[in-house]
């Protein structure tokens, strides 16, 4: 599995460590330090692909199958009730999050007890997520697979949490299966995930129950459904028994892994993680490089130049070059300031949204509040009002779920075009500085340009299992409920106090959910503003060090400076050698999908 991406991985990696190597080896301690990075983020680059479909549709199995080990349980009812997350580690380990910020380390066979509904009955564990740690090849290149909840089964809870989880999905596997034929509630589903997800994957799982002519009328008819239902053409439904696939991996039986056809549908997998996801890792890291010898080149080409030039006429274009850095140094911080005026805007979107999210629901909760209570009105006091209160809250946590996610899309959009401006105008200030350096110093310099993006913060999102800390019933239902006044009188007064709350329940909300969005919105781009200061200062500084080398070598003796033109000759031979090993490896990635 994944044999080309892996392949190219390894030998970008490869070329990273013979680089740290040769730069250690010459007391470039910064270079190492940013080759540390590119290496980091290759190692450790993740990608979500989400298991979806139906309950009881083999979800787990699959998995396991994919794994070669039963590490998720299975069963005959519907199972699982938690989001289940699948990465590689170094040996198993298993950890439970729960919503109050709190990790539990669990053994293999306690899972049971925290992702299942029979022992996490709606998740009265109150548990966020569990994440699974496996020394699998298929996760060792960065793919996350989770498990999700089945749609459609009788525990809304668990629709819910699968439905909350969409956003965060890079590509999804959904799973129909051969017996019974897909649902029209599936059809539903499948409209809601391609709200989210660019690129799905369909398979038709148990295909052990069918015979040849029975599988091909399922897919027939699946394939057609979906089609005609979502309005696509030319899908590919691949046919697999995740069941057969995971005994023969477990027994290394080659011929009922074979049956199953689940290698089949693992080469089109790898496909895309190379063309795609890997594609976009790959040629990152590869940018990355390319960036740090070029600009390693360029120092050195402009050192051997240098240490050519007379001392006078060296002092003049160091001069020169100093005077034209204070303006760039100050176009460099006018921008920064503008680019902060557009976070700012982005912020008063984000306050304009939320005003008037308040003024729409605000009213609709009251009149909800009057309903709720007309419907509850025979139960006693304290029921009445904490059926009322807990119908409130929850409806403030549905409109909010479903505001965030709009609102998530809306504000990425926004990010989406400060970042690429941002970006493109950082590559203009580096284009100033290479200029000046070419002209003065009469060298050419090769240009990589490179594009950085505010990523998407995958860390926040409002989920059900972490709602907002609501009062609890406090004065209401605290002295209504020792009978004071007549019943229609307490319940009078309760459901208007009740109803006095709302605005503030609402502001609350809206208070902590902006402090969340602006938190997010802030670090990422302190976060991208530092990555793209630190292309601006590199440029600089591999200039200014050069300038630097070069007037230190002008003092010396002319043996001396001899030596250090043989040894500037040598080390960019071996920088120009790792750019054409560099340029091979990138010769075997695809072109971008």
């Amino acid at each position: 599995m994944l044999e080309n991406y892996k392949e190219i991985s390894n030998a970008i990696i490869g070329e990273i460590k013979d680089l740290k190597g040769f730069f250690s080896s010459i007391q470039e301690k910064e270079t190492v330090s940013s080759l540390d990075e590119i290496e980091k983020k290759l190692l450790e680059n993740r990608f979500h692909f989400v298991v979806l479909g139906q309950f009881k549709r083999g979800k787990s199995t699959f998995i396991n199958s994919i794994i070669g080990d039963t590490i998720l349980p299975t069963s005959v009812i519907p199972l699982t009730s938690i989001i289940t997350i699948l990465k590689y580690g170094e040996k198993e380990q298993i950890k439970v999050h729960l919503n109050d910020g709190t990790v539990k380390d669990i053994r293999r066979d306690e899972l049971k007890e925290w992702v299942t509904e029979e022992g996490n009955p709606r998740n009265e564990k109150n548990v966020k997520e569990v994440e699974i740690l496996y020394p699998s090849e298929y996760l060792k290149d960065g793919i996350c697979l989770i498990d999700t909840p089945g749609v459609g089964s009788i525990f809304e809870n668990n629709t819910e949490m699968t439905y909350k989880y969409l956003p965060k999905i890079d590509a999804g596997i959904f799973l129909v299966s051969a017996d019974p034929p897909i649902s029209q509630s599936e059809i539903a589903f499948l409209k809601d995930v391609m709200k989210y997800v660019d690129k799905i994957f369909f398979l038709l799982n148990k295909i052990d129950y069918l015979s040849e002519d029975e599988l091909n009328t399922s897919l027939s008819f699946t394939k057609q459904t979906i089609e005609k239902e979502l309005g696509i053409d030319n899908i590919t439904i691949y046919p697999i028994s995740a069941k057969m696939a995971l005994l023969g991996k477990i027994n290394q039986d080659k011929e009922m892994l074979k049956k199953s056809r689940l290698e089949e549908f693992n080469k089109v997998l790898s496909e895309f993680l190379l063309n795609a996801k890997g594609h976009i890792v790959l040629k990152k890291a590869l940018d990355s490089l390319k960036r740090i010898l070029s600009e390693k080149e360029m120092a050195l080409r402009l050192e051997e130049k240098a240490v050519s030039s007379p001392l006078e006429l060296l002092e003049d274009k160091i001069r020169k070059f100093n005077e034209k850095m204070q303006e760039i140094r100050q176009d460099k911080e006018d921008t920064y300031y503008y680019f902060e005026g557009e976070i700012k805007r982005v912020i008063d979107i984000l306050d304009r949204d939320l005003l008037r999210l308040k003024e729409k629901e605000i009213p609709r909760l009251l009149e909800y509040a009057d309903r709720v209570a007309e419907e509850v009105k025979e139960k006693d006091i304290s029921r009445y009002t904490k059926a009322i209160e807990e119908a409130i809250d929850k409806e403030i946590i549905r409109i909010f779920d479903e505001w965030i996610m709009k609102e998530e899309e809306r504000l990425n959009e926004e990010y989406a075009r400060v970042s690429k401006r941002f970006s493109q105008r950082t590559n203009e200030i580096i284009d100033a500085i290479l200029d000046l350096s070419e002209d003065l110093f009469d060298i050419k310099i090769e240009r990589v340009k490179t594009e950085e993006e505010i990523e998407k913060d995958s860390s926040f999102y409002y989920m059900l299992g972490e709602p907002p800390k609501f009062f609890g019933v406090d004065s209401a239902f605290d002295f209504f409920s020792k009978k004071f006044l007549p019943a229609r009188f307490s319940k009078s007064f309760a459901l208007r106090d009740l109803k006095k709350k709302i605005p503030e329940k609402v502001d609350k909300t809206c208070g902590r959910v902006r402090w969340d969005f602006m938190d997010r919105i802030r670090r990422s781009f302190m976060d991208f503003r530092w990555e793209l200061n630190k292309k601006i200062e590199a440029t600089e500084k591999n200039i200014v060090q050069a300038i630097d080398k070069a007037m230190e070598l002008r003092k010396k003796s002319a043996e001396e400076v001899e030596n250090a033109k043989r040894e500037i000759l040598d080390r960019l031979n071996k920088i120009q050698e790792a750019r054409k090993r560099i340029e091979q490896i990138e010769s075997k990635l695809p072109k971008e999908v």
